[in-house]
């Protein structure tokens, strides 16, 4: 993930800051006797490239804002004077700054690697769509049509068991007795996702046979359940086309952990107390 972004709706030193000190640190090395082609300002000899303006105008906008280069300019501008005066103080030698800015390094390198190495990453159409099968089988694709009726205490809703026993209509009670807005549609909740519920009554239909009606009162927060299953099925699965590069940026993400993995275990790296 990029080291910073620009997060604050207000364009100013504060929000340009961490976005632009890292694409400026590069000039920090350089003096008047050796400026990059596209500067576009020096201060003390130290110049403001094109390049940096442009780095910290495309996190603006990708936040949404719109970016002015001549403001950006001008915040760099104070941010250089401001970096030199904390050097002039040495705090850039004080522990709590200098491991901000290793830190700062250490990110951006880190992103920059691999982002080069999952640039040169491909995978063949026989890899992803074995990424895909290994997705599908992963997927949770049962899909439920049920009908409940809500009710506020276990005494009612133990009470229209009861009557359902007795050879009452679902549908009538619920029309009757439900406090959901669904119990003027006889309690029908048409068809969902597991994950579209709250757990209580996702668990419970799950164990319910088709055209069951549930034995006893299922609580939750927003009271107590009598469900009725009217039906299951398995939900299509997406056309491999349709997220195939959703399949390769999963392949690119899984293979450069393994990367990570490895480099680690070369390296040689030691805990210390």
């Amino acid at each position: 993930m990029p080291v910073a972004t620009v997060r604050s709706t207000r364009f100013s030193v504060h929000a340009l800051m961490l976005s632009a000190i890292l694409s400026m640190s590069s000039a920090h090395a350089q003096d008047a006797e050796t400026l990059p082609d596209d500067a576009r300002a020096t201060v003390n000899g130290r110049p403001i490239s094109a390049l940096s303006i442009g780095n910290v105008a495309e996190q603006i906008t990708a936040s949404g804002q719109q970016a002015d280069e001549s403001r950006i300019l001008d915040e760099l501008i104070n941010l250089e004077v401001l970096t030199q005066a904390a050097e002039e103080l040495g705090l850039d030698e004080t522990p709590e700054v200098a491991a901000s800015l290793q830190l700062q390094y250490t990110q951006t390198m880190a992103n920059a690697y691999l982002a080069r190495q999952g640039a040169d990453m491909s995978f063949s159409e026989e890899e992803l769509r074995a990424e895909y099968d290994a997705q599908s089988a992963n997927v949770d694709r049962a899909e439920y049509h049920a009908s409940h009726i809500l009710l506020e205490s276990e005494e009612d809703a133990q009470r229209m068991i009861s009557e359902l026993a007795d050879g009452k209509s679902f549908e009538t009670l619920a029309k009757e007795h439900s406090i959901d807005p669904a119990g003027e549609n006889g309690g029908d909740l048409g068809w969902f996702q597991a994950t579209t519920m709250v757990p209580e009554f996702t668990a419970a239909v799950a164990e319910m046979e088709v055209g069951e009606t549930s034995s006893e009162p299922v609580a939750s927060e927003f009271g107590y359940h009598v469900i009725k299953l009217l039906d299951r099925r398995d939900a299509a699965l997406p056309d491999f086309d349709s997220v195939k590069s959703g399949l390769s940026s999963l392949a690119v993400r899984k293979a450069l952990a393994k990367h990570v993995e490895e480099l680690r275990a070369k390296a040689d790296v030691e805990i210390l107390e």
